[in-house]
């Protein structure tokens, strides 16, 4: 499996491209897990990007980045007790740059696949979560 499938609670489903040479040990724990669903909010902190805190998932730190991620990308911050951070799946929809409770207020998260159609349409579906709240987005098999 290449990719994957997003969909949204109340309207858009999207095709994700895992990036299985570049986050081998991520995607394939994302690949063991599907499927699975959790409630994702509107980032606080982070920029333009939706954000859930899965109680039952976690990976290691591979292909980690803080800025100059596109829209379109799914990441996942690795939990790390020493600063206060819990795991966290995110997706972006605009200008991202991970931020944590760190120092410099920067914290890598792992890129782990990107939506490459339907940005758009990303885009406002990502907005109805900012303005009207939270949804469940179930990930699948595609």
């Amino acid at each position: 499996m290449s990719s994957i499938s997003i969909e949204f609670e109340k309207g858009g489903v999207f095709v994700a491209r895992l990036f299985e040479e570049e986050a081998p040990k991520t995607c394939q724990i994302i690949k063991q897990c599907l499927p699975f669903e959790y409630k994702f909010y509107n980032s606080i902190v982070s920029g333009q990007a939706l954000v859930t805190l899965p109680p039952d998932l976690t990976v290691e730190p591979e292909n980690q980045r803080v800025a100059g991620i596109p829209a379109g990308t799914l990441s996942f911050l690795v939990k790390d007790d020493v600063v206060l951070v819990p795991d966290e799946i995110y997706i972006s929809y605009g200008i991202f740059i991970s931020r944590g409770l760190t120092v410099d207020m920067k914290q890598p998260v792992n890129v782990f696949a990107q939506i490459e159609a339907d940005l758009d349409q990303l885009e406002v579906a990502c907005r109805r979560v900012l303005m009207e709240g939270a949804e469940i987005i179930r990930f699948k098999s595609n």
